[in-house]
């Protein structure tokens, strides 16, 4: 998680957005020293503006990108880097979805349904209503910690996670932030 997160805030850093961070996108050495992140052909410019088009793997796409936001930002991809960290952790997809509505379903199952009080803007993201309309009632709050006990993931290292798999990208760790997190220490 260290080095792909170095990746990540590098590649950033360069205003370059990957969009489709995924385990098949992240090469590993035979030692596990070597981690480079692959495949950049989705990837944009920073210096491009927005808007920007849906673009990713559905199982690792922010869910901000899945409701119809067209000017999101590197943080796309440190959704991503949580479900990849999940993956790892469980060696199964954490998300998994037939369409984009669900793959909000299955993000929502685990997360709970954001609100304007959680995700101010929420309600105003094109898809939003419809997504909702489709959603069962119901899970309003997270079972991540359930599916992530202390056994499996340490206090520091879950919130690394929960601050990845964050549904309002205003509060989502950035690759920087994550990496200054005690987990790391």
């Amino acid at each position: 998680m260290w080095k792909l997160l170095t990746g990540a805030k590098t590649m950033h850093g360069r205003h370059v957005v990957h969009r489709d961070i995924k385990p098949g996108n992240i090469l590993v050495g035979q030692d596990g020293e070597l981690v480079k992140i692959c495949d950049f052909g989705l990837a944009i410019s920073m210096s491009e503006l927005p808007p920007y088009n849906q673009a990713g793997t559905p199982f690792y796409v922010a869910p901000e990108v899945l409701l119809g936001k067209r000017d999101y930002d590197a943080l796309v991809d440190t959704w991503s880097i949580g479900c990849v960290m999940a993956e790892m952790l469980t060696g199964k997809t954490l998300f998994l979805g037939d369409d984009d509505d669900d793959q909000l379903w299955s993000i929502f199952r685990v997360l709970g349904v954001p609100d304007e009080s959680t995700w101010p803007g929420f309600t105003s993201l094109p898809h939003t209503a419809e997504a909702l309309r489709l959603l069962p009632a119901g899970h309003n709050h997270s079972r991540l910690r359930d599916l992530f006990p202390e056994e499996k993931l340490s206090e520091e290292g879950f919130q690394v996670l929960q601050g990845l798999l964050t549904c309002n990208p205003d509060k989502r760790l950035t690759a920087a932030a994550a990496l200054k997190h005690p987990w790391f220490a």
